[in-house]
Order: structure tokens, then C-alpha cells, then sequence
């Protein structure tokens, strides 16, 4: 029976699911941003199982994800059921915060700002690249003291998301601020992850319902995203190119432009799950290798011994659809098969639900800001399992880390001043 291993997991995620919301009390658990995610995109691969130039789905690579999600269940299961009878009876969404850390982060907040438009007028005026292009994205963001700094308000712009409102309308422009910088960047990813924390954030502590509204409005901020970060590249930045070679005017190059971005997205939605359907249906082209996995632990080591950095992307394209080029991602749980083989994703997907469920239960029930804003960027990490997996960028250490460092900044100037109101959000 063909379809067996997708009716087993749309099973296994409605079922652990459910009583990971029971013994979390939140529908907001890692588990559930996991799994709810891929089913959705299996189901739309499903439906266009066959039509618009794919191939047949290779219903055997589902068991990679039902036994995946299994083996990273188990330790939500165990803390949930210690979380849900240590808090039994406890219904305060509250969490601690103080005004004086309010007011740094602010500052924080604003000099990276401050230097980042410098920084773009410095690029404007003396790099060879145009905006839009790869080469302006990576000298913008992607490397060295200004790679760090976005990083750094990745982190913040969690935060600002979480609590802007009526009362702080001014955090706004702390977050257009960091999605403009997020279109220059191009890296669609390292946008679009802290955007779904600040979101799962707001959920986690009560600033907000999940609603109809609300998954519309992410569906179609992620395709306006995605539909900018093409048209920037392909059009705006490279429109004469285009026109001259395709032999096109300027209002027929847009509209190839817009036909084609129409069609990518369809094919960059199922690409991890598709991509991995189409792998395993080939006997899996990539050969086992750790580091693609590792890949941050193994460069910092590198940097200490001079050896040469290692690169998490995966060279190896396979075609899923002819309205498209290949891709190279296998979904979060299928690049950890791929790569490190059965036994050994399934000893990492173990130990790694462990660290994220302990932080998940010790954030909650500490109410601690800080660690929720970690708990947040690891969610949203997870949020995106059914397209690639994340946690080998150096980033997915760095925001964490810089989180902290944060908060400590923060510690360090409250207790200068003696005079701070603890404030409950």
C-alpha cells in the first residue's frame, strides 16, 4: 500500500501533537513547529504529486520523518509530563523584565542601526556591486564585524517583535529597519527565521492568538518576502542584462519575471521534501559525510589549526520539476539520514531534542525573557525542518550567544542603578 508511510505520519503528528499541547499547555511546543509545518508541505506535495513537470513522490522517504519525529518526541514526553505536574494549578503568562534593560537594548539597538546605514552609504559609494546582487548581500552582511552585528540583531529583532504594541510603537522601526537590511542581504533564511521567533514569541507569552488572520498573514508576508528578494535580483538589478539577452522589452521582461517568481515559489516550498523524496528515490546521490552537519563546530576548529573551511551546502542538484533548476536541500531530519546515516541521526536527533526541551522547560517555567528569546530563535529554526536543516550555520551558536551576551550588558548596567521597576508582561 503506496501510501501507507504518509497515513502513518499525518497519524503520529495529529496524535503527538495533541498531547504535546496537553502536557506543554501550549500549542507552541518544539515537537509541534517541527512536525505541523512538514505535513503541510507533504500535503501540497502530495497534491501536486505527478502535475506541473514533477515526478512521481517517492512515498518511502516519508518513514525517514515518522521515525524522526519519534526519536526527538520521546524527551518532550518525558519533561512535558515533569513540566506539566511541576505547573499544575499555574496559569501566569507573565515573565521578568525590567525598564532599565528596555532602555539598553534600545540603545543597543539603534547604534547598530546607525552603523549599518553608514556602513551602506560606504558600500554605495565604493563597492562595484549593485544592491540586489549576491556580492552587495555578502559585503553587507555576510562576513566579518557587520556579519556579526546582524547577527546580533537578529536576536533583538525577536524581541522587539514580541513586545511592540500600542504602547511602543516605536519598536516598528526597530523591525522595518532589520527587514530592510534583510532584503539587501538576500539570505532569504536568516530574515525569515527571527521574524517566526518574535512571532512564536508573541504566542509563547500570551501577546497573541493564533489565528486565521494571523497564518494568512505569514503566508503571504513570506511570499512578499520571496517575490521581493527575486524581483530585487532578477529584475531591478539585472533588468538590461535581461532584456538584451532574452531580446525583451522592459514590460515583457517584467512579466517573464513575475511568471517565473510565481512558479519558483511553488517549487521552493516542496523543494526539501520533494528534493528528498527524489534523493532517496535515486539510492541517495550524496555520500555519508559528518561535517555537512557539524560544519560550525569543524571550521571554529579549523581556525585554530589553518586548515580550510568546510561549506554546509550540499553540491549535489537533482531536478524536480522541469519548470525549475535543481535543489540542493533535503528537509531538516532527511539531510541528518543523508549525511550521518541511521544510527547516528537518530543518537543526534535524541541528544538534540534533549538540550531544546531542557531550555524549553527551564525558559517556561523560570519565565525567563532570555531564555525565551533563545527558546524562540530555535523554534524558528525548527519552523523551517521541512525545507533544510540549519543548526551546522555558525548562526544557529552565534544568536544565542550573542543573546547572552546581551543580557548580561544588561545585568551590568541594572545594577549600576539602583532605582528599577521590575515590569510583568
Amino acid at each position: 500500500m503506496e501510501i501507507l508511510p504518509a497515513v502513518v505520519l499525518y497519524a503520529e503528528v495529529i496524535l503527538l501533537a495533541s498531547i504535546d499541547k496537553n502536557l506543554w499547555r501550549t500549542l507552541y511546543t518544539p515537537f509541534n513547529v517541527l512536525a505541523i509545518p512538514y505535513a503541510v508541505v507533504l500535503t501540497v506535495c502530495l497534491l501536486i504529486n505527478g502535475t506541473m513537470g514533477f515526478g512521481a513522490f517517492y512515498y518511502p522517504s516519508i518513514w525517514v520523518w515518522v521515525i524522526g519525529l519519534l526519536v526527538f518526541y520521546v524527551p518532550s514526553f518525558l519533561l512535558g509530563a515533569l513540566y506539566n505536574a511541576a505547573t499544575r494549578g499555574v496559569s501566569d503568562l507573565s515573565f521578568k523584565f525590567y525598564e532599565s534593560d528596555i532602555r539598553t537594548l534600545e540603545k543597543i539597538t539603534q547604534v547598530i542601526i546607525v552603523l549599518f546605514l553608514v556602513w551602506i552609504a560606504y558600500l554605495f559609494s565604493t563597492s562595484p556591486f549593485k544592491p540586489g546582487s549576491d556580492e552587495f548581500g555578502v559585503a553587507l552582511a555576510g562576513e566579518g564585524l557587520f556579519g556579526h552585528l546582524f547577527s546580533v540583531l537578529m536576536a533583538l529583532s525577536i524581541l522587539w517583535i514580541a513586545l511592540v504594541g500600542k504602547e511602543n510603537k516605536r519598536y516598528w522601526i526597530y523591525i522595518l529597519c532589520f527587514i530592510v537590511l534583510g532584503v539587501l542581504y538576500l539570505v532569504k533564511s536568516w530574515l525569515m527565521i527571527p521574524l517566526l521567533g518574535g512571532i512564536f514569541l508573541r504566542l509563547l507569552i500570551g501577546r497573541m492568538r493564533l489565528r486565521i488572520k494571523l497564518i494568512a498573514g505569514v503566508v503571504l508576508g513570506g511570499f512578499a518576502f520571496f517575490f521581493l528578494s527575486y524581483w530585487i535580483s532578477m529584475f531591478m538589478t539585472n533588468r538590461d542584462w535581461g532584456m538584451q539577452y532574452y531580446g525583451l522589452t522592459s514590460s515583457e521582461y517584467a512579466a517573464e519575471t513575475v511568471e517565473y517568481i510565481q512558479k519558483h515559489f511553488v517549487t521552493y516550498l516542496t523543494a526539501g521534501v520533494y528534493g528528498l523524496s527524489e534523493d532517496m528515490g535515486m539510492g541517495i546521490v550524496e555520500p555519508q559525510d559528518p561535517t555537512k552537519i557539524y560544519t560550525s563546530f569543524v571550521n571554529i576548529g579549523h581556525l585554530f589549526t589553518g586548515e580550510e573551511m568546510v561549506s554546509a551546502i550540499n553540491e549535489k542538484y537533482i531536478t524536480t520539476t522541469k519548470l525549475d533548476n535543481g535543489t540542493n536541500v533535503r528537509t531538516m531530519i532527511g539531510s541528518l539520514f543523508i549525511y550521518l546515516g541511521k544510527w547516528h541521526a537518530i543518537a543526534y536527533l535524541g541528544v538534540f531534542s534533549v538540550l531544546t526541551h531542557v531550555l524549553f522547560f527551564i525558559a517556561r517555567q523560570k519565565k525567563s525573557m532570555l531564555g525565551l528569546v533563545v527558546v524562540s530563535w530555535v523554534l524558528g529554526n525548527l519552523f523551517m525542518g521541512w525545507f533544510e536543516f540549519y543548526f551546522q550555520h555558525l548562526n544557529f551558536i552565534t544568536v544565542p550567544l550573542f543573546s547572552f551576551a546581551l543580557w548580561e550588558i544588561c545585568y551590568y548596567v541594572r545594577h549600576r542603578n539602583s532605582q528599577d521597576g521590575l515590569l510583568r508582561r
